[in-house]
């Protein structure tokens, strides 16, 4: 039974290594700032080009994650493939994450309708007169779809780093929505993208090309 312990522990310890390399730290803090683009209602009214400029964004985002992990991780790591209990832990991830994100998606749906319509956003003052309190409701209720959902990825991928930012990604949701002020997602992205930069700093130092590699041959 030891044994099995031990390998299962090695392999953990191989798939946890998969993340010091900083690049997801910098992606999940890029993800950050988009959203104070993404979500920031200017006093004109909330404008479509938001959700154009953040896609954008993360598209850039995500691009320069994997040119990252193609380019500079994977001639220095190489490709490192896992048993079927792991990959059986990523379906999970993947089922768990498309519920949640299907509901975060309807959420945000129906908040941006509220913002964009003002018959909608009228009824839903109705019941909440208090745009203070509506605005603190909503910003509660965002956060909580988020935050919970950074920590189930952080626990199915083994990453311990990820519930120190899933607590920043909700305090991001949060202040965002209730103050309506980009600068604090702004802030709390570069908090959680600054740690990936210095991994990935020390990564290259440590990690260098192998001869073929670096001399280009």
């Amino acid at each position: 039974m030891q044994p099995g312990l031990s390998l299962k522990e090695l392999e953990r310890k191989a798939f946890r290594s998969t993340y010091q390399d900083g690049l997801w730290d910098i992606y999940y803090g890029v993800i950050v700032i988009c959203m104070s683009f993404f979500v920031y209602r200017p006093a004109s009214g909330y404008s479509p080009l938001n959700i154009v400029l953040a896609m954008i964004l993360i598209g850039s985002a995500y691009a320069l994650f994997w040119a990252g992990k193609k380019f500079i991780i994977l001639p220095r790591m190489g490709q490192v493939r896992f048993g079927p209990q792991r990959r059986k832990r990523k379906r999970t991830l993947v089922l768990v994450i498309s519920l949640i994100v299907f509901i975060q998606v309807v959420f945000l749906i129906f908040q941006l309708l509220a913002w964009a319509t003002p018959g909608l956003g009228a009824k839903l003052e109705g019941f909440l007169p208090d745009r203070t309190r509506t605005d603190l409701l909503v910003a509660s209720v965002g956060a909580s779809l988020v935050g919970p959902s950074m920590v189930v990825v952080a626990y199915f991928t083994d990453f311990p780093r990820g519930y120190f930012i899933a607590v920043l990604i909700a305090l991001a949701v949060f202040l965002m929505i209730y103050l309506n002020q980009p600068i604090y997602p702004i802030v709390i992205g570069g908090l959680i993208a600054l740690p990936g930069i210095i991994l990935l700093v020390r990564f290259l130092q440590t990690h260098p090309l192998p001869p073929r590699e670096a001399s280009g041959g």
